[in-house]
């Protein structure tokens, strides 16, 4: 029995809608070979109790292939993170929007992956994530710096020119956290501040500028340059280790010695 063209052209609309159910958006980040990136995916509000998962692969109706859970919430997560290896997740239920924290990537980690809301009786909700992995020939990947205790640090780091008009920072990692701390500048050639880092971006030499000063032991810390796209997510491209050297207490009893010579 013959099937019309009309029945073949029905039957593939069918197939290309079963291939999108449950897709709220794509996008697509870019990594740095031992760097990494925070993704951002939000959420309808409805979902604000749901649990949030990070898999990688396809998500389709018909599972040609499986999407295996890397890391996810529960209740009991809400507002708190989750580690698992190499991946952080926060869920900020309040601005219902969630992160994820790869760490330590490599080309090999280039591929698709999945954002999703598990949703009981239904189809999970998800955002497809591309990530493509590359090595920066242009930047380091790590630098380590040192300065006496009540001096300043001066920090540099390069970025691909197709970051150019991109918002830059430079973050403080605090545990599983890469960006406990940030500071950033979004225009070019204009100082940025903010408490005692300063930041400069010259775009036509691609190259972020950090000044950190009357550094004490609080700043010795690892730290990360980057970049910032335009959906909010974050990529880490080299990493700053900072040493202070000397104590807080003989900085402190320069600083004595300073306001008695002048009293």
């Amino acid at each position: 029995k013959f099937i019309s063209v009309q029945s073949y052209e029905y039957i593939g609309v069918v197939l290309r809608c079963w291939f999108v159910v449950g897709v709220v958006s794509s996008i697509s980040v870019t990594g740095y070979s031992g760097g990494g990136v925070i993704i951002t995916c939000t959420y309808d509000r409805k979902y604000t109790d749901n649990t949030k998962y990070f898999c990688r692969g396809q998500k389709t109706f018909i599972q040609t292939e499986q999407c295996s859970d890397l890391i996810k919430t529960d209740k009991k997560n809400d507002n708190k993170w989750v580690n698992s290896g190499r991946f952080s997740l926060f869920d900020y239920t309040r601005a219902t929007v969630f992160t994820v924290t790869f760490r330590d990537l490599s080309e090999q980690d280039s591929g698709t992956y999945q954002c999703a809301v598990d949703i009981s009786l239904s189809e999970d909700s998800y955002t497809e994530v591309n990530l493509k992995v590359v090595t920066a020939d242009c930047c380091e990947k790590s630098i380590s710096l040192s300065a006496a205790a009540g001096g300043s640090v001066n920090i540099s780091c390069r970025y691909p020119q197709s970051h150019s008009a991109d918002v830059k920072f430079v973050c403080r990692r605090s545990g599983s956290d890469l960006c406990a701390e940030e500071t950033s500048v979004k225009e070019s050639r204009r100082w940025s501040a903010e408490g005692q880092m300063q930041l400069y971006d010259d775009r036509e030499q691609q190259l972020l500028t950090g000044i950190i000063s009357h550094v004490t032991q609080q700043h010795s810390a690892e730290y990360w340059c980057g970049v910032q796209s335009d959906q909010g997510h974050k990529s880490f491209i080299t990493r700053v280790l900072i040493r202070v050297t000397g104590t807080d207490d003989l900085l402190t009893q320069i600083n004595q010695n300073v306001i008695k010579n002048h009293s």
